[in-house]
């Protein structure tokens, strides 16, 4: 009975104002929520954003300083191999004087050859003309004269 008399109390008009009402009042709700709702995916795909950008940027880092780090120890492992060549290179200069030397050679020579010094009469002495310094002194004769006979005909002039 309570419900029927409610029913009673309200008229058809009044119904859908309030209807109306609430509709509009839904709409104004709706609106807003949706903008709040766009506001806020918004700034979760900007943090999301921002967040993957500073992961990629920070393991672009990494990867530079991996590759720093391995050019390094590159770096570290071929100056010790230069160290070793530079010593080998040494000891091989080193072996090498030690063969070259006239003492040694002598000694050699002595010991596994069974060669001596020669004897004063066992030496011959031969003379050799210098063929050499002819032609030089030859040709600066030649250009001499060709000096001398260049003045003279500039002399003409």
């Amino acid at each position: 009975m309570l419900v029927a008399k409610a029913e009673l109390d309200y008229y058809p008009e009044q119904v859908y104002e309030e209807y109306e009402e609430r509709k509009n009042n839904n709409k104004k709700r709706n609106s807003k929520s949706k903008k709040n709702n766009r506001a806020k995916v918004l700034l979760k795909l900007s943090c999301l954003f921002i967040a993957i950008l500073l992961l990629t940027t920070s393991l672009f880092i990494l990867f530079g300083y991996a590759k720093i780090t391995s050019i390094r120890m590159e770096v570290t492992e071929l100056e010790k191999q230069k160290l070793e060549l530079e010593k080998k290179k040494q000891n091989l200069i080193a072996d090498l004087e030690s063969i070259k030397s006239s003492m040694n050679i002598s000694e050699m020579a002595m010991n596994n050859l069974g060669m001596t010094y020669p004897k004063e009469g066992q030496v011959i002495y031969i003379s050799v003309e210098d063929k050499l310094e002819d032609q030089v002194i030859e040709g600066a004769k030649l250009t001499d004269k060709l000096s001398k006979v260049m003045s003279i005909f500039s002399a003409f002039f």
